[in-house]
């Protein structure tokens, strides 16, 4: 046996009994995961609460970002974020326990059903939300720009950042109405040409009252008119 093939032999030894110790569990029920199965077991992920707003152009999401002043064209998220619910944890540990892995999996995975449906076939670039950035280093990363990638690496889009974000105080715990008033001029688009005749994908970790969303959207509308937007969102919130 060669040194490099003792190395990896030592390298699966090893791997295979820090997963006996500390084994991966399921994101949701956090149940140990089994061969095969990677960030969620098989049986949440076969009960997810799924949206499928990607196959109407007539759904709950498209109403709450509708806006006669700023047309949003395509919407699409994985699942529906409700309080409670253990399915909460994706976005949990994605946003606040430093596991931006998790928000790239699971937009990966959804990704893929997007990309067979056709979803992003005239789409030119993913656009995260961002976050003002002394919020960005004291979190190390940028979450919605984390989903983005994820699904950049299913779909081949490129990952671009053309919007800047003013401080404001976060929207957690906020009525719909204070939402708003939070986000009116929070965003901007400093140089519209670069996103000018294109159709982009604004791209954010959840959508409750889609405030963030039309503030971000209406930035790019006022700035670079031509420009086409379509919305993705890791999760939804399910609005009775």
């Amino acid at each position: 046996m060669t040194p490099g093939n003792s190395f990896g032999v030592a390298g699966r030894w090893l791997r295979g009994l820090v997963n006996i110790i500390f084994p991966d569990v399921c994101t949701v029920c956090h149940r140990p995961l089994v061969d095969g199965e990677d960030f969620i077991c098989l049986q949440c992920l076969l009960d997810m609460p799924v949206t499928n707003f990607h196959k109407s152009a007539s759904n709950s999401l498209a109403d709450r970002l509708f806006s006669p002043s700023c047309r949003i064209e395509k919407t699409a998220s994985m699942f529906y974020y409700r309080r409670g619910n253990p399915y909460t944890a994706i976005i949990h540990d994605t946003k606040y326990r430093n596991r931006p892995k998790v928000g790239r999996h699971f937009a990966s995975l959804h990704a893929k059903e997007l990309s067979d449906s056709g979803f992003f076939d005239d789409i030119d670039a993913l656009v995260p939300v961002p976050l003002h950035f002394l919020k960005k280093i004291k979190r190390g990363y940028n979450q919605a720009e984390e989903i983005a990638k994820g699904l950049g690496h299913v779909c081949g889009l490129p990952v671009e950042t053309p919007l800047k974000a003013s401080w404001h105080r976060s929207q957690t715990r906020k009525d719909i109405h204070a939402r708003l008033q939070n986000t009116i001029g929070a965003y901007s688009l400093p140089d519209p040409e670069l996103i000018a005749d294109r159709h982009i994908l604004l791209v954010d970790d959840v959508i409750t009252t889609g405030s963030t969303i039309l503030a971000c959207a209406q930035a790019i509308k006022k700035a670079s008119p031509a420009t086409r937007i379509s919305v993705y969102s890791l999760a939804a919130t399910q609005l009775e």
